[in-house]
């Protein structure tokens, strides 16, 4: 018999009625999965639809949850009906240069703009591409260069008709796209009651089409840490905050961490997102001490996760979360070719497709393309080693499991634990000019993804030297 909190007990007891609402508030490690299973457990004789962020949520859900709950992604109910047509067309995104030949624009920028236009329509819940899909630095790069913003609804609106046509071999179907095309289409789900997990991660589409839900008598569970939401770039919004639900309830209780942990977690959340409510930690009765050749080191980039394997790939046994393939290790070596003017050698077609590494870090900068930035400084600090570096790496990767030391980004480690973990030093800045700084202007993705990556530490949690974590922590600690 699992142990269930008063808090869980509040929300496993909390029937619904048809079109009802439920919003659980749950932070970091307070059992949110384990409250869903016994919710629906307890109600046997009601249908659950669990949407799940990605496939591999979903697949683990599968085995948790008992027989009355079918896990699926939003993705896999639309490939249903509107997806699977493409399903020889389905692409993973455009690239500039793909999108420049399509419409015939003469600008990189042009085309990374377009782009996004589409995508910021895609995953919205609106009918029509408008002019509030174009992005916002879009229009400050037009007006700091003081040249005309070209026409990126009427680019958008090409490009997404070509998307779905078939009529260029070049622009394929995009999954967002058949998932837009879902939407659009009001689809009923033919379930009592629908769990909403990682509600903070969610995009407006796919919003529109479980909240429309209620409208046809199913009732809805959203659950979500609004803190833990790290996907703005990709269109999400935090749905736990714009929802207005019949009942709220909240998980306070963290299972994974101690007091140590939770107190500089909240340190974090009060200071620059005004949080009133606390993580409570669980005591750990034997604290074991941090152990240097057996830790996990988290960081913000790729970039610093290459330079972090770096330094350590010749003495220890080194892994990836999700893999080191995935870690995109070979754009390194093309950029370093585009550095060397060596274009022969560049495998990848869109950095090919710059005149020189000046433009491609130009590039990277006016669009705000914080990954490529970080690539190309990798490039300037190591130049020639890049391409042995990036082998030997790539060579000598162990699985996750059989590693001393893992590396992962802050994105990839969500929904992971580990007993040691290392912060490194390539997060948002919190002091400046030896205070600390003011949240206005930063996007609040940044300090999220500081505290997604603090509350994976199970016992004990370390900075790097350059980390300025520290230093933002004694000065919060003085000015109580």
């Amino acid at each position: 018999m699992i142990q269930t909190t008063k808090e869980q007990n509040q929300i496993i007891n909390c029937d619904l009625v048809p079109g009802d609402t439920l919003k659980i508030m749950a932070f970091a490690g307070t059992g949110k999965t384990t409250t869903l299973v016994e919710y629906t457990k307890k109600r046997p004789g009601i249908r659950f639809l669990y949407i799940a962020f990605n496939k591999s949520v979903q697949l683990e859900a599968t085995q948790k949850f008992p027989g009355n709950v079918t896990a699926r992604t939003t993705h896999s109910l639309a490939f249903r009906t509107k997806g699977f047509k493409y399903k020889d067309r389905l692409v993973k995104g455009f690239r500039a240069n793909q999108v420049m030949a399509a419409l015939g624009l003469e600008e990189y920028e042009d085309a990374r703009y377009t782009m996004d236009t589409l995508y910021n329509y895609l995953v919205s819940a609106d009918p029509k591409v408008s002019h509030h899909h174009i992005p916002v630095v879009a229009k400050g790069f037009y007006k700091k260069n003081k040249v005309p913003m070209p026409p990126l609804v009427d680019h958008a609106n090409r490009l997404g008709r070509l998307m779905c046509d078939g009529s260029n071999e070049n622009i394929g179907m995009i999954h967002d796209g058949y998932l837009k095309l879902y939407q659009l289409s009001n689809p009923h789900l033919d379930y009592d009651c629908i769990l909403l997990d990682e509600a903070q991660d969610i995009n407006p589409v796919t919003a529109a089409i479980v909240f429309a839900q209620a409208q046809k008598s199913a009732a809805i569970i959203l659950v979500g840490d609004g803190h833990q939401q790290i996907y703005s770039f990709r269109g999400a919004k935090d749905t736990l905050k714009s929802f207005s639900a019949s009942r709220t309830k909240y998980l306070t209780q963290s299972f994974r961490f101690d007091n140590n942990v939770a107190r500089v977690a909240n340190m974090i959340l009060k200071k620059f997102k005004k949080e009133s409510r606390e993580i409570m930690g669980t005591p750990v009765p034997e604290k074991p001490a941090w152990d240097p050749g057996h830790h996990t080191i988290i960081a913000r980039t790729n970039a610093t996760v290459f330079d972090r394997a770096v330094r350590l790939y010749k003495r220890h046994k080194i892994g990836f979360v999700g893999g080191v393939g995935s870690y995109r290790l070979d754009i390194l070596k093309d950029v370093y070719y585009l550095y060397k003017k060596d274009h022969f050698q560049i495998k990848d077609a869109y950095i090919k497709s710059f005149a020189s590494f000046r433009d491609l870090r130009f590039y990277a900068k006016a669009v705000e393309d914080f990954e490529l930035s970080s690539v190309c400084k990798m490039v300037e600090k190591y130049t020639t080693g890049i391409p042995n570096h990036v082998n030997r790496i790539m060579e000598q990767a162990v699985e996750k499991d059989q590693a001393a030391i893992v590396l992962t980004t802050a994105h990839k480690s969500k929904g992971l634990e580990w007993a040691n973990v290392l912060i490194a030093q390539d997060f948002q800045p919190l002091i400046k000019e030896e205070k600390i700084i003011s949240p206005t202007g930063v996007d609040p993705d940044e300090f999220n993804l500081i505290y997604v990556s603090m509350t994976r530490a199970m016992v004990n949690l370390r900075f790097d030297r350059e980390s300025d974590i520290p230093e933002f922590i004694r000065l919060y600690l003085k000015q109580k």
